[in-house]
Parts: C-alpha cells; structure tokens; sequence
C-alpha cells in the first residue's frame, strides 16, 4: 500500500476520533429515528401467479385440426416470445385495470380522498406502484400484487389472471363478429340467387340451351353456397369463442409474512448514511474554521 494513502487512511482515523461525539451522536439519532420510522410505515404483502401463453390460435382452427397436438401450430402448445409480449400488454390495457378499480374499489381502499387534487392520477399511480407484470427469464409471466392485506393482493392477482382471458378473447371476437357479419350477409345473397335460378329453372323449357346453362349456373352457385356455409360455420364459432389463452403455473394465495418494507435493510442504509453525513459535515466546519483563521 503507497505510504501517502496510509497517511490518508489514518488522518481520516484521527479526525474520525477528534470528533467521535458528535458523529456517535448524529448516527445514534438516525439509527433510533429509522427504526422508529420502520415500524410507523404500514406493511405490505405480495402475491404473485405465474403463467404462460398459450399459442393464439383460432377456437376454429382448433377444432379442425386433424392433429391431437401440432408441434408447430395448436392451442395446446406454449406460446412463443411475440406471445408473451402480447398477454404483458393485454395486462397493461384500460379494460383490466379498471374492471380490477371497480371489483375491489381500490379508491377508497388505497384511501385516496375523491374531493382532494387529481384522486383519479393518484389512484393510477398507486395502481402501477403495487400491481406488474413482468416476464421471466423462462419467458413466463409474473403478475406480482402488493397490498396491505394479504388475501386482497393474493385476490387482485389472481382476478387479473382471469381477467386476461375474457380480455383477450373480447378482443378477438369484436373483430371475429364483424366477420361474422360480412360472411353470413353473403351467405344471404348467394341463397338469394340460387332462389332466383331455381326459379327461373322451373318456368323455362328444359329442351332448350337456356335450361341446360342456367342449370350448369345452379350447380356452381350451389358449390359456392357449400363453401360459404363452411366459412360461417368457422366465422361465428371463432366469434362465439371463449378459449383459455394461459397455462397457469402458480396461483396467487395469502402470504403470511410482509415483503415491505425491510426494516434491517431501512435502519442499515439510514444509519450508514447519517455516519457518513456527520463525518462529511464536520470535515466542512473545520474546513470553514480554518478558512475563518486565514482570513
């Protein structure tokens, strides 16, 4: 070790005992006051499920598959990574979070006076500090709750956890009934023409060339009606759908003891903190009297 840093190190030493009182002093304080303080802070607990995606297929395409399980493609399989960026922010959206406000009214839960400044922001807020979503290094997703009652945080994750699967699959069938929609409207027309050939088939003579194209016209009007009944058929079971969406691994359960705060670690950072404070501070008043005798 260089000499110039010994000399440092012991300098530090001696003025470190020159001024042991007041520095004992401050750190005493802030020790007490930190423990103090630890035990007025209210504890929280944490509850957390653990998922994985499925793979997002149609309820359709599922029951079409030839196969039990398709090892590239079935609803049975794990979802990718594009999955579970897609179920993380599902879990983001506006539909669970409110319906999640509403179920368990955390306004006056989390004690948030609705007559104060911004109630709604602060309820956000308070929101996003105690409920995230995560994934995992295995490319799982954590849905992590803390509360001050543990059955309300092991609850709210839980309740998120089925949430997410009518959100998604509300999501995809708003779009599957507008499908719906389209396909059984011309579904419609195509019946409406082939009412209109049969029809004309009956009033027209059937030794004439007329009576042989328009029935050549029925027969293809009839395989197009077959194949437009097949695409309704798939379009309204894929827009009455309700498929799981997640493969849970752990549900969420009331934990029995507090994860915050930590009150070693509270009173070890204060304490430390305040040692080092004292001795920076009484290092700048024998810096400021030296400067006073100079001058």
């Amino acid at each position: 070790m260089p000499h110039n840093l010994k000399l440092e190190s012991m300098d530090i030493i001696r003025f470190v005992f020159k001024h042991k009182w007041p520095i004992f002093f401050v750190t005493l304080f802030a020790a007490t006051a930190s423990v103090i303080a630890s035990f007025l802070i209210t504890p929280k607990y944490k509850s957390s499920v653990i998922l994985f995606p499925k793979s997002q297929v149609s309820a359709s395409q599922a029951l079409t598959n030839s196969e039990l399980i398709n090892t590239e493609d079935h609803i049975m399989n794990f979802g990718d990574e594009e999955a579970t960026e897609q179920l993380i922010q599902t879990l983001y959206s506006e539909e669970i979070r409110f319906k999640i406000i509403d179920k368990f009214d955390l306004l006056h839960h989390y004690k948030i006076d609705e007559k104060g400044g911004y109630p709604m922001t602060k309820l956000h807020e308070m929101f996003a500090d105690n409920i995230r979503f995560k994934r995992t290094e295995y490319m799982a997703i954590q849905i992590e709750v803390m509360d001050t009652d543990p059955q309300i945080a092991a609850n709210i994750a839980n309740e998120i956890a089925v949430l997410l699967d009518s959100s998604l699959n509300q999501m995809q069938r708003d779009v599957a009934v507008e499908i719906f929609k389209m396909v059984e409207n011309q579904y419609k027309i195509v019946q409406s023409e082939i009412g209109v050939l049969e029809e004309t088939l009956q009033n027209t003579n059937k030794s004439a060339a007329k009576y042989i194209s328009l029935s050549e016209q029925l027969v293809n009007e009839n395989k197009r009606l077959s194949q437009m009944k097949s695409k309704l058929v798939e379009a309204e079971v894929n827009a009455i759908q309700n498929l799981p969406r997640k493969f849970v691994v752990a549900n969420a359960y009331p934990a029995e003891k507090k994860s915050y705060p930590v009150r070693w670690v509270i009173c070890v950072v204060s304490t430390i903190s305040a040692f080092v404070f004292a001795i920076l501070a009484m290092l700048f008043f024998e810096k400021y009297k030296d400067l006073l005798k100079t001058n």
